[in-house]
């Protein structure tokens, strides 16, 4: 008889001592919420964000007169085999970027377009035109102002690191351009290179990541894209036409009776 009393009051005990383990148990459960690694998405990092700063730009708007943007095709620098490989890789990016800026109608302009307008397939701006070259270009495409492209520099292994030229003349004249009325001409001109090894660079890109590539690939770390010569590429593009002078929007004002 004894030995059942005891066992019945063991086990009221040990259901006690239970009962009493349950707020631990749930404070545990509520730590661990906040111990889980983090969302692959995020960008914990609260650091500095990179910013272009190698630009110019004439002024803060558009000139109303420019509407259509021929777009010539992207160039090298210097003739490298890594140079080649990049504008092969980030050449066909170069016009989704920048209509995506909704700044102007962008026009590109092939090769071999180029090629039977001015006699060659790309052009730089440090390099003398062929007399009317605006011209040519003007009348064919119709355009308002020519963005010429040229890359820099293009490491695909990591750290990858992009580098970019452009430059948005306006104006078109009739006629040769001496390399100071070029110069005076231009409404826009940017020269940067974006090193993914780089902190604020690495951080930007995560962020650029995260609003503009998350839901292509959503099973992918947003540090991908410090290892994707291509997404990273998209990245310093968006990044130097985000400095293009803005659009000023009319308001019409109504009198009121």
């Amino acid at each position: 008889m004894m030995k059942r009393i005891w066992f019945k009051l063991l086990r009221r005990e040990r259901g006690l001592k239970l009962w009493g383990l349950c707020p631990v148990i749930a404070a545990v459960l509520s730590a661990g919420c906040h111990i889980l690694p983090p969302m692959p998405n995020t960008v914990q990092d609260m650091g500095p964000r990179y910013r272009p700063t190698n630009i110019y730009r004439r002024t803060n708007a558009l000139p109303a007169q420019i509407r259509r943007v021929a777009m010539l095709p992207l160039v090298a620098t210097d003739p490298t085999a890594f140079l080649r490989d990049g504008v092969e890789s980030l050449g066909p990016l170069l016009g989704a970027e920048l209509e995506k800026c909704k700044r102007f109608e962008v026009i590109p302009v092939s090769p071999e377009q180029l090629r039977q307008w001015t006699g060659q397939k790309g052009w730089r701006t440090d390099e003398p035109l062929p007399p009317d070259f605006f011209a040519h270009v003007a009348n064919a495409t119709g355009c308002d102002a020519i963005l010429f492209c040229q890359l820099t520099r293009y490491q695909p292994y990591q750290p990858i690191a992009v580098g970019w030229k452009f430059s948005l003349v306006a104006n078109l004249p009739t006629g040769s351009l001496s390399m100071q009325e070029m110069k005076d001409k231009i409404l826009w001109c940017a020269d940067e290179v974006l090193d993914a090894g780089d902190a604020a660079v690495g951080n930007a890109a995560r962020d650029y990541y995260g609003q503009h590539l998350h839901n292509e690939t959503p099973a992918a770390d947003a540090s991908s894209i410090l290892t994707s010569p291509t997404r990273f590429g998209q990245y310093t593009l968006a990044a130097l036409f985000d400095t293009l002078p803005g659009r000023v929007v009319a308001c019409r004002v109504t009198e009121l009776k």
